[in-house]
């Protein structure tokens, strides 16, 4: 099995390996298909250690905040905490009884902090991400309240999660004019679903330097060649997530693309020997602006699975295909920046010469 690289952290020197273990799946509150037992959790931090991951990705919402917990602890374990990148997240309401419990202000990214810190058993967090943007609090209170943490020595960098690309311009804006610690990295949902992010945020961290992380690889395991989806009936059939509990609620099913891209998965993966979900991993793995991708299992042998995905180097004719199966209409006002419109800009014989940074 090819081995885990290991990657800059946008411009920081910190090294993380370009397949992360995302936990959520860590603790006993979610329910079927969302939980483990202590043992399972501690078997499966084993194999992610042993095959060279340093990367692991909780949050303080996962499975009620077990996953921190149990994450802690499977380290602890193991004595294998300085060895580790631990990244968490603070955004979503914790406590319905608070309603300063949820949200990106001052008060609670350092109440969440503190609380993680408990949980997590250790004094610093390595990567901070604010979940979401609440929508309402101002870019600058919570940089302020992550740079001071950083400062105090409880966190080490800043990240954002879930947020549009004019706020995360903004943040990497704010924090260079202000002298703050600039965001490492934005984590991002990611796969040949849902390929939003291409148009804003591939050239925004290119320029940038920010690092990407993708989250949802598999889109809640529809792509793993384990579902049929019935457009007309709006059905969907498999054994999973998606048929049997909750999912995150990020990708719709019932989108034309959806059978497309798996009848594409199917038919690559039959011709190469592989499953459908590791060519979706290796197609995202391919993508030079992606810093590492989050995976989400619930046992050693899942996680193998994945891991397997770091074997294979698809053709470019399979790159392609997967393109143009997954490829969905450019909206407004991306289209201004096709080549034939900026023909119109440049001249069709500069065009290229003229955009040197286009991804």
């Amino acid at each position: 099995m090819s081995k885990v690289t290991y990657h800059l952290l946008g411009r920081t020197g910190l090294k993380v390996s370009n397949i992360a273990l995302g936990v959520a799946t860590f603790g006993s509150q979610w329910g079927p298909r969302w939980t483990m037992s202590a043992a399972e959790t501690d078997a499966l931090l084993g194999v992610a250690l042993d095959h060279g991951i340093n990367f692991f990705d909780t949050a303080n919402v996962y499975n009620r905040g077990e996953s921190e917990t149990w994450l802690g602890r499977a380290l602890r374990n193991r004595s294998a905490r300085d060895q580790v990148v631990i990244a968490t997240k603070c955004g979503y309401r914790t406590d319905p009884r608070d309603v300063n419990s949820g949200g990106c202000s001052r008060r609670n990214v350092v109440a969440s902090v503190e609380r993680s810190l408990r949980r997590l058993g250790t004094d610093h967090i390595d990567l901070l991400y604010l979940h979401l943007w609440d929508g309402v609090t101002p870019v600058e209170e919570s940089l302020a309240a992550a740079a001071d943490l950083v400062s105090a020595g409880k966190i080490r960098y800043v990240g954002l999660s879930n947020v549009p690309g004019w706020y995360a311009g903004q943040a990497e804006a704010v924090a260079r004019w202000r002298g703050w610690p600039v965001p490492a990295a934005v984590q991002l949902n990611y796969n040949a679903l849902e390929r939003t992010i291409e148009h804003e945020f591939f050239p925004f961290t290119a320029a940038t330097g920010v690092g990407l992380v993708a989250w949802g690889p598999l889109a809640n395991g529809l792509l793993t060649g384990r579902y049929r989806v019935d457009l007309e009936q709006r059905r969907i059939t498999g054994d999973g997530r998606m048929t049997q509990t909750f999912t995150t609620g990020d990708v719709d099913p019932f989108r034309p693309v959806v059978p497309r891209v798996i009848a594409c998965l199917a038919d690559l993966a039959a011709r190469r020997g592989r499953t459908p979900g590791q060519l979706a991993l290796a197609w995202i793995l391919s993508k030079p602006e992606i810093t590492s991708v989050a995976v989400g299992v619930s046992s050693g042998d899942q996680l193998l699975e994945n891991l397997a995905a770091l074997e294979i180097s698809l053709p470019p004719e399979d790159l392609a295909r997967i393109d143009e199966a997954s490829a969905q209409p450019t909206p407004y006002p991306y289209t201004f920046l096709a080549d034939d419109i900026q023909a119109l800009v440049h001249g069709p014989e500069q065009l290229r010469a003229a955009r040197p940074m286009t991804p």
